[in-house]
């Protein structure tokens, strides 16, 4: 399949393509992931997320596009509704800025694929300079920590980049744009907050982070490609809305169980 701008987000194209955000929802919960991709979930764009691709269709010159797919928020003369009025504040605060300007000034909406430990890869790059992968992300905040869960369930404090997965996608299009290019660039964020007063940022996730999350996405990046085939079934993770969708009760569990599970959950959170 020969991805365009019109097919690249397609279903069709998800189950050929693994991408760096499908990928992030195996992690997450395999069952909710290929819901998602054979079109059992519809995923709704939240508020946060239609002020960032705004943005977005804003400086790739996709705008009248993005009004046709998302009359909701505008009013009838075409302006946004109030709700959505932050996404003019970051525009005007990324147009003010030389230098962000600049980063974000590459080549838009650049389709690459490749493969990845076998498995089929695509990217959809928002600015390709001559040597640099430049990411716009929308954040509410680019210093605040979130609360991230480990393998073993222990509770810890992270920044966006981890909390978001951007070390992941940015290992997914430096080794995807390595293949079709032959030359490994730095990946650089482009970040401007939704605060009053929009902060920003140009922040390039170091080689180190990128190789730790490239190994990460070729170990299991087999085992999600043969989950999407149906070849291995899905598992849940007990908790998303699929999950809970298809839930049944097996156990009596005591109230002492809940309880001890609640005030566990409660004080790992605040460590």
């Amino acid at each position: 399949m020969e991805l365009n701008h019109e097919n690249y987000f397609s279903q069709e194209a998800n189950l050929e393509y693994m991408s760096a955000s499908q990928f992030k929802d195996f992690c997450k919960c395999e069952k909710e992931a290929l819901a998602k991709i054979i079109g059992e979930t519809k995923e709704e764009p939240t508020k946060a997320m239609l002020v960032g691709s705004y943005v977005d269709a804003y400086f790739s010159g996709e705008l009248d596009q993005f009004k046709e797919q998302n009359p909701q928020i505008f009013k009838k003369d075409g302006t946004l509704l109030k709700d959505f009025e932050k996404a003019n504040d970051v525009i005007n605060a990324i147009e003010n800025d030389p230098m962000l300007l600049e980063y974000l000034g590459g080549k838009h909406q650049v389709i690459m694929t490749g493969v990845i430990a076998g498995v089929k890869f695509k990217i959809k790059i928002d600015s390709l300079l001559k040597n640099i992968i430049v990411d716009q992300k929308i954040m509410s905040s680019i210093n605040n920590l979130e609360w991230q869960q480990d393998s073993q369930g222990r509770w810890y404090k992270t920044d966006f980049v981890e909390t978001f997965g951007y070390d992941i996608q940015g290992a997914i299009y430096q080794e995807i744009v390595r293949q079709n290019t032959g030359i490994r660039m730095p990946f650089i964020l482009a970040v401007t907050t939704k605060e009053d007063e929009p902060d920003k940022a140009l922040i390039q996730i170091d080689q180190y982070y990128l190789d730790k999350a490239l190994k990460h996405v070729e170990e299991l990046a087999p085992h999600f490609d043969l989950v999407k085939q149906g070849v291995v079934p899905p598992q849940g993770c007990g908790c998303c809305p699929t999950c809970r969708k298809y839930k049944k009760v097996t156990r009596v569990i005591t109230y002492h169980e809940l309880f001890n599970k609640v005030m566990d959950d409660g004080e790992q959170q605040n460590d």
